[in-house]
C-alpha cells in the first residue's frame, strides 16, 4: 500500500490566508488604539471601516481599512461655523453680520457659547440663527412644485450664494464623517410677522388655485448640528 498526502487546495489556502489577514488587520487595529487612548486619544472615537462612518470595523475587507476619528467637539464645529458666517456676511450697516446666534434647544446662548456647548448632549438641537428680518432674502429660495413657489436668487450682491447654504456645504466637508448638519428655515420667537400668500396651489389637475393674503410669522435662515451616534471602538 501507498502512502498518499492531500495538500490544502487553494481556495482553502486562500480562504485561510484571508482569515488571517483580516484578524491581524483588526488586532493591530485594537492594539493601536488602545496604545492612542492611552496617551490622551477619545476612548470613544467615529469608527470608519472601509471608508463607511460607523460601520463596525470587525466586519472589515480583507485588505480593508480601520480608522479611528476623534469626535470633533460641537463646539469647535459651530465656533468654526460662526466664524465663517460672519467672514461671508455682506456688510453694509453692520445689522447682519452682527446678528448671528447660536441656540441650544430654542434658547439663545447669552454668555460664552464655547462653554455652554461643552456639555451638549447628542439629543440637543443646537442652531445657529440670524434674526434680521431680511436674512432669508440673503439666502433665496429654490423652486417648489408642492407651493408653486418660483426659484428666487439671493438679494446680495456680496454674497450671490447665500451666507448659510455656503457655510452647511463646507461644515460637511470639514465634519461631515462624524456630525450631521442642515440647512432650513426656522420660526423664532422675536414677534414679527409678514404678510405672504396663503394657497394658491396646484390641484390633482395641475390648476392653480387662488391665493390669499395673510399675516405669518417670519422665518430665518439657520443651521443645524447634530453628533453622529459613533460606532465600536473596542
Amino acid at each position: 500500500m501507498g502512502v498518499e498526502v492531500v495538500g490544502f487546495t487553494m481556495p482553502e489556502i486562500e480562504r485561510s490566508l484571508g482569515a488571517f489577514i483580516k484578524r491581524v488587520t483588526i488586532d493591530t487595529a485594537e492594539n493601536v488604539l488602545r496604545e492612542e487612548v492611552a496617551k490622551g486619544f477619545d476612548s470613544e472615537p467615529v469608527v470608519v471601516t472601509d471608508g463607511v462612518p460607523r460601520r463596525d470595523y470587525r466586519g472589515v475587507r480583507i485588505g480593508g481599512k480601520i480608522e479611528f476619528i476623534r469626535r470633533p467637539q460641537m463646539a469647535d464645529a459651530v465656533l468654526w461655523a460662526l466664524d465663517e458666517l460672519r467672514k461671508r456676511s455682506p456688510v453694509l450697516t453692520g445689522r447682519y453680520v452682527s446678528s448671528h446666534i447660536v441656540m441650544i434647544n430654542g434658547a439663545e446662548i447669552a454668555g460664552d457659547v464655547a462653554a455652554a456647548l461643552r456639555n451638549v448632549k447628542e439629543t440637543d438641537r443646537v442652531q445657529i440663527a440670524n434674526t434680521q428680518p431680511y436674512a432669508r432674502k440673503i439666502e433665496g429660495a429654490t423652486a417648489s412644485k408642492r407651493t408653486g413657489r418660483g426659484k428666487r436668487k439671493p438679494s446680495s450682491k456680496q454674497a450671490k450664494g447665500g451666507v448659510y447654504r455656503v457655510v452647511v456645504r463646507g461644515l460637511v466637508q470639514r465634519y461631515g464623517r462624524s456630525m450631521f448638519f442642515d440647512y432650513k428655515m426656522v420660526k423664532l420667537n422675536l414677534g414679527v410677522r409678514v404678510w405672504g400668500d396663503q394657497g394658491g396651489r396646484y390641484n390633482r389637475h395641475g390648476v392653480k388655485g387662488k391665493a390669499r393674503r395673510v399675516l405669518r410669522d417670519q422665518v430665518y435662515p439657520a443651521v443645524q448640528f447634530f453628533i453622529k451616534p459613533t460606532g465600536p471602538a473596542n
